[in-house]
């Protein structure tokens, strides 16, 4: 065989196994639909603050809505000294999540994605009262997601529902002279979402998350206490109480399956 023909030959079969070693590094990283156990945690924002809860006032006992519940501190790392602060106030479809589950195979290209979750917002700081006190509020609840999701190559879109099971928020202001703790009790809800992933290694894809759903308000229960006096409230919600808190959120969340 001549000499060029060898070099010929050569670089056919290295570029055959480059294109090969190419195809499979690529099959790996497509979404194929299979029986996994899954992790997800994520970070997502939206949904109402504070303003649709009824606020306890320590001044006067009473209950307001409509309040931007706001708290102070300073940036971490800094020294107190230094006038330098943070506010910030808490939101109902944030922030953090964390949910296991199941994916489930139905067809060549399609799945259904089921997990269980649990998702909060906290904020925690200084009172703006000028009472010296700290505050915070949260709020939480369990989620349940039933996604059935057509994948694509490297890409996978899903829309389905989801369910939260007994969101809940809490508000608590203290210092050496009282303590307020109000507990809020919405029922359970249904929604839906939208969900976008892309397939970053073998295990492990990122994606965005879009949300719809709303809490129909049920209960809240309050302890007030002081040096002096004790301010205990059990109260239920008896019109109007439909979609009281917005949830909706859009977030970002990364997945590995195994």
């Amino acid at each position: 065989m001549k000499y060029q023909q060898k070099i010929i030959l050569l670089v056919w079969l290295v570029m055959g196994n480059l294109q090969a070693q190419a195809e499979s590094y690529t099959s790996k990283l497509d979404f194929v639909p299979e029986f996994n156990f899954f992790m997800q945690v994520g970070a997502q924002t939206g949904g109402d603050g504070t303003e649709p809860l009824p606020l306890y006032y320590r001044g006067d006992g009473a209950y307001y809505t409509g309040i931007p519940y706001r708290l102070v501190g300073n940036w971490r790392g800094v020294n107190e000294s230094l006038p330098q602060t943070w506010e910030d106030e808490v939101e109902a479809g944030g922030l953090y999540k964390f949910a296991i589950g199941v994916e489930i195979p139905i067809l060549d290209n399609v799945s259904i994605l089921t997990s269980f979750g649990y998702q909060f917002d906290e904020v925690f700081g200084d009172l703006t009262d000028g009472s010296g006190g700290k505050g915070s509020i949260v709020y939480t609840r369990r989620t349940l997601e039933f996604i059935p999701a057509y994948s694509i190559g490297r890409h996978r879109i899903g829309l389905g529902g989801v369910f939260h099971y007994q969101p809940k928020a809490f508000h608590r202001e203290y210092s050496s002279n009282f303590n307020l703790k109000t507990t809020y009790r919405f029922n359970d809800a249904f929604g839906a979402a939208l969900q976008y992933d892309y397939k970053v290694t073998e295990n492990a894809s990122l994606g965005v998350k879009l949300t719809k759903i709303a809490y129909d308000f049920d209960n809240l229960s309050t302890r007030y206490v002081t040096a002096s006096s004790e301010d205990i409230v059990e109260a239920s919600c008896t019109q109007s109480c439909e979609d009281i808190v917005n949830a909706d959120s859009i977030g970002v969340h990364l997945t590995y399956q195994f």
